[in-house]
């Protein structure tokens, strides 16, 4: 996932704007060359310098599996460059790439045939375009058609649209106009997508939440503590070492030299007979 406040220029982007095949035959083998210039060319902008010098290549990962639901065809290990920077990594992902899963404008497509059809007949159309396993279930076809309408509708739709000279009505069928919309989404259009924004098409807008602090009083601290006051105030302070010292015991209990007890349970003692 790309970190936020990336940009990429647009003229610099011909290979994360390639498509998926293009950009896996361009990559070829020689994978550390094409990492330098990815890096020279992205202009990546670190919140604490603000420039790309700190840049440094910090590996390749792969995603398995990549489906195009449209053609049904399957790509596997696709590389991703991960980037490291002053306050972290960042990710140079294909524009056309969701989830690391699914190709956008698939996901698009299964989306107009869930308007259209419904969701049991949108879900034969991906079974039949695919190699014949269920790749998708009714329940993320619930949620993507969730998604295209808050993220891409509702939010990538305001830059998306003057970009490609198309309108919104809500008065209009839906189905048609999404459908008219993805007649001009390009793979160019959603790396330079990318590049302004640092995030996918169908990618959220808002950053994740930050963590609440906990709701302890004092946060815990490794090491020692400081010796606090005792909870008896009468105990003595003694100084350090003085455990050693020599202490002075009473007589131990039954001892000869104790006095004796008047304990009335005792018998009486017997009276001397004087005559």
């Amino acid at each position: 996932m790309a970190a936020s406040g990336l940009g990429v220029r647009p003229s610099a982007i011909s290979l994360l704007a390639l498509d998926l095949p293009d950009y896996i035959q361009k990559l070829g083998y020689d994978r550390c060359a094409e990492a330098r210039a990815l890096i020279e060319e992205a202009d990546l902008k670190c919140a604490r310098c603000g420039s790309n010098r700190c840049a440094r290549p910090h590996g390749w990962w792969y995603r398995k599996k990549v489906t195009d639901l449209s053609t049904g065809a399957i790509f596997e290990n696709v590389p991703i460059l991960r980037v490291r920077l002053c306050m972290g990594t960042a990710s140079l992902v294909p524009g056309e790439l969701w989830r690391g899963r699914f190709t956008i404008t698939s996901v698009l497509e299964v989306v107009v045939h869930v308007l259209r059809e419904g969701v049991e007949t949108a879900c034969e159309w991906a079974w039949a375009a695919g190699t014949g396993e269920a790749v998708v279930s009714k329940s993320s076809l619930r949620r993507w058609t969730r998604v295209v309408r808050e993220r891409l509708v509702g939010s990538a739709l305001n830059w998306l649209g003057p970009e490609t000279a198309t309108s919104w009505s809500v008065g209009h069928d839906e189905a048609d106009q999404l459908d008219a919309l993805l007649a001009t989404i390009t793979t160019p259009l959603l790396g330079r997508f990318r590049s302004v924004f640092g995030r996918g098409l169908l990618d959220r807008a808002n950053p994740p939440e930050p963590r609440t602090p906990s709701r302890r009083s004092a946060p815990r601290t490794s090491g020692r503590h400081e010796p606090g006051l005792s909870h008896d105030s009468t105990r003595p302070v003694r100084p350090r070492g003085s455990w050693s010292w020599r202490r002075a015991r009473g007589p131990p209990p039954g001892d000869a030299m104790e006095e004796p007890t008047h304990d009335r349970r005792q018998a009486p003692t017997p009276k001397t007979h004087i005559p």
